[in-house]
């Protein structure tokens, strides 16, 4: 069962919004385009394994994504965190 979803990144959403409003010529737009890619590039990966995690049984699996928790002084962030009351070893492993 998923818990919390992917949803797309707040940044993702502003360096868009940035590339459509600045010039093509401007000076910092490559450094811009660069960033979006990794940022875009980033998202995609993390969508992906939404497939993976289909084929778990929704009743024995809760899925949370991009959780954001204090610990103590710090703050720190889980893309997935996947919680069950089983643990398997695989043969051999």
């Amino acid at each position: 069962m998923i818990v919390r979803s992917k949803t797309k990144p707040l940044q993702l959403h502003q360096l868009e919004a940035l590339l459509n409003r600045i010039p093509d010529n401007h000076s910092k737009r490559r450094f811009i385009e660069e960033d979006y890619a990794k940022q875009k590039a980033g998202y995609k990966g993390e969508r992906s394994l939404e497939y993976h995690l289909s084929y778990l049984p929704k009743k024995d699996y809760y899925i949370f994504h991009d959780l954001r928790l204090y610990a103590g002084k710090h703050y720190f962030q889980i893309d997935i965190l996947i919680l069950t009351p089983f643990f398997h070893l695989r043969p051999g492993g």
